[in-house]
């Protein structure tokens, strides 16, 4: 990579010595960069607040041929998500997307569907609602996005339509299954939730998170989702329990 310039949303960044960091950025192309930013620990550096967890930066990128780690040349702030008093959901659902981000995109490679979601739901949480209905929206949809997310529209077995009855999830083997074929095996989610999970895909984030959603819809979507990622990232993303607990009643 030669110079690059693009934008990109900073997924976090840590130490690497007494005035660089390392800064983890997500960018539309060429996916997840690792770049170091030199001089960014300095109190009067130029990119010391450009460079914050869950900005929307302009960034001048350069790499020389078989370096692992970028260099930040220049860093311009588009939006700060956490910069403005961030209520204390606010921060954990956006620290919450930030992780599943930097585990689904790989380094260098190209992700931009995943990129307008995560900017889509980040302005949306910001300007109109955070609720457990957009937090779902967002982990449903990077599921599919990343083709981890089976068809559960139809019965695997017999073709049923189920998207309005309900079915049993079978994760192991990626198909759902109606009441008759599942034998009652399976993770059980219910009509209203089924149908909900259909909208997903078929509206904005701002439109889905502004539907009435029921506890138990909004209880098996809930674990529908966390069982899939569980499942596919073989363990549990640590930022989630606190957002549970603050996010509890809030569908």
């Amino acid at each position: 990579m030669p110079i690059l310039e693009t934008e990109a949303i900073v997924l976090r960044h840590y130490v690497l010595s007494e005035a660089d960091r390392i800064v983890v950025l997500f960018a539309p192309e060429p996916g997840k960069i690792r770049a170091v930013a030199r001089g960014a620990r300095r109190p009067k550096s130029r990119l010391a607040g450009s460079l914050e967890p869950l900005n929307h930066v302009r960034v001048q990128l350069y790499s020389k041929e078989g370096s692992e780690l970028a260099q930040i040349r220049q860093a311009d702030i588009i939006h700060s998500y956490l910069s403005r008093n961030p209520s204390v959901p606010h921060l954990y659902a956006f620290s919450y997307w930030s992780e599943i981000v930097q585990e689904f995109v790989e380094n260098n490679n190209s992700n931009p569907l995943l990129f307008r979601l995560f900017l889509s739901a980040l302005k949306t949480a910001e300007s109109r609602v955070l609720n457990r209905a957009l937090v779902r929206y967002f982990e449903f949809w990077t599921l599919r996005l990343n083709g981890l997310l089976p068809k559960y529209d139809t019965c695997s077995k017999c073709g049923l339509c189920v998207k309005d009855v309900g079915f049993f999830a079978w994760l192991e083997t990626g198909q759902a299954c109606c009441a008759s074929c599942s034998g009652g095996r399976g993770l059980h989610v219910h009509a209203a939730a089924a149908n909900s999970l259909h909208k997903i895909f078929q509206l904005s984030p701002e439109e889905y998170s502004l539907l009435p959603m029921g506890e138990d819809a909004a209880g098996d979507l809930e674990r529908l989702a966390q069982r899939l990622l569980q499942f596919h990232l073989e363990k549990q993303l640590k930022s989630y329990p606190l957002l549970r607990e603050i996010l509890r009643g809030k569908a």
